[in-house]
């Protein structure tokens, strides 16, 4: 999803004001960062901010600016202080409600980002931008039906809004209507950077593939790629030569699976190949419904070449991986914790039960969690020494279980068709749709989720018990 500011650097609503040379100097100053700003000269944009709020301290324009670079600068904090600022000057400026709400979504205060957009709303009834970037926050924090009014709002002033008819229909998806979800998602090829074909492959319609070659163009995520690969073997079946088009680090453990014929490197050439259709627009073309999602797993093999084998102690009664970041790179060392990321801090609970033995696959920053708490006598760590996902999931096909959040790994232990426990945040992502404990593509997956009211600590002592229920049962 993507959230966007209500002010651009660009021409303010308000100039700053002073007196005499000091005024002069303020706007020179404010010009000036804002042509920094615009060319994505961030740290000096700040600085020169800073000067001009040295000669013009109450401009409210100038605070919302400031916030707007802070923010992709990836300092959150500064800039929701310099948003109310902004709105302690000029009450009721429905772009810096705005500006604020996205803010602290960004700090995981879906509460009081909910609230920061109601108001933006409430002064600005008629902004698109105001309603489109409410509409996420109300679904982040688990107010699908309200996000989905709002987007509707936004639409209705707006048709051509084509970011905002994305949103919709994701939503739509969350809400199970993937009938009219996945086609509405197809405006997302009006985007910039958003449409993955070629231009001198033909599009595939669902026509008939017996003896033609199919491209699936890579787009979305790492796990979208590995979740999705389930319909090689529906293309596979009707006939179909299948080309899959992935990231690197994908290419060993897709290359396994019997139903895809040729794996590429993203925008690699693909000769041969007769007809093309982008990975998200998969589940339209085969008309998959919420009751109708190919559920035979495995449906990857484990690739053993180059596998490394896990040290599990004779006496561990549960081996179990933990993962706690979406991404395969991990969580990222600087700026906001991307929705649905959680931290070791948050586990710690689960590392006292006796029998287990715990090991990581956690990569990125994420994985220094461990030193940082002490916990390398009681977690291995792993995940640092998986080179791509064809590691992880050999290490994952020798766990019992494994327990993470919505992430890489979960993809792959379902795909496995390995025991996986998925922690997830409230408002996440379409695919597990809302208030199921189980998954449609994984039969193997149960599902945890956080509501709006509780702490992670709530969830993970649920999982405790879960875990002390399955010990119990041997």
């Amino acid at each position: 999803m993507t959230t966007q500011e209500n002010t651009k650097p660009g021409a303010p609503a308000t100039q700053p004001t002073a007196r005499n040379e000091q005024a002069d100097e303020a706007r020179r100053v404010y010009e000036l960062a804002l042509e920094h700003h615009r060319a994505g000269r961030l740290d000096i944009a700040i600085k020169e901010y800073a000067r001009v709020l040295k000669l013009a301290p109450s401009a409210p324009e100038v605070y919302n600016n400031l916030g707007v670079a802070l923010r992709s600068a990836g300092r959150p904090e500064a800039a929701v202080a310099c948003y109310r600022r902004s709105l302690g000057i000029r009450p009721g400026a429905a772009n810096a409600y705005t500006n604020l709400g996205n803010a602290l979504r960004d700090l995981g205060e879906t509460t009081r980002a909910v609230e920061a957009h109601r108001r933006a709303v409430k002064h600005g009834p008629k902004s698109p931008k105001a309603l489109y970037n409410a509409g996420l926050a109300f679904r982040e924090g688990g107010l699908s039906k309200v996000a989905l009014e709002h987007f509707e709002r936004a639409i209705k002033l707006e048709p051509t809004y084509a970011l905002c008819r994305v949103e919709r229909a994701i939503t739509l998806l969350q809400m199970g209507e993937w009938q009219r979800g996945f086609k509405e998602l197809e405006i997302r090829f009006a985007l910039p950077g958003r449409d993955p074909r070629r231009k001198d492959i033909e599009n595939w319609n669902g026509s008939a593939l017996q003896g033609r070659a199919i491209l699936v163009n890579y787009e979305g995520d790492e796990g979208t790629v590995i979740q999705f690969a389930r319909f090689a073997a529906v293309l596979k079946r009707g006939g179909a030569k299948v080309v899959m088009e992935c990231p690197p680090h994908l290419k060993h453990l897709l290359s396994s699976s019997p139903d895809i014929d040729e794996i590429i490197s993203v925008g690699a050439d693909a000769p041969g190949v007769d007809v093309q259709v982008p990975l998200l627009s998969l589940p339209a073309r085969l008309g998959t419904l919420v009751d109708t999602v190919p559920e035979e797993t495995p449906y990857l093999p484990v690739p053993r070449i180059g596998s490394s084998r896990l040290d599990i102690h004779p006496e561990t009664r549960l081996a179990i991986g933990f993962a706690w970041s979406a991404n395969w790179d991990g969580r990222a060392a600087k700026g906001p914790k991307r929705h649905g990321d959680m931290m070791l801090d948050d586990f710690t609970e689960l590392a006292g039960i006796p029998g287990l033995q715990l090991f990581s696959l956690e990569r990125g920053a994420g994985a220094g969690d461990i030193a940082r708490l002490g916990f390398q006598p009681l977690i291995e760590q792993t995940g640092q020494t998986l080179m791509d996902a064809a590691d992880l999931a050999s290490a994952i096909d020798q766990l019992d279980l494994v327990i993470c959040s919505h992430s890489v790994a979960a993809h792959i232990a379902g795909a496995l068709g390995k025991p996986v426990w998925m922690l997830l945040d409230v408002g996440a992502d379409w695919s597990w749709l809302l208030d199921r404990e189980d998954s449609p593509w994984y039969p193997s997956m149960r599902i945890f989720r956080r509501t709006a009211d509780e702490p992670w600590s709530a969830t993970v002592t649920r999982v405790r018990q879960a875990l002390m229920d399955v010990l119990k049962g041997g």
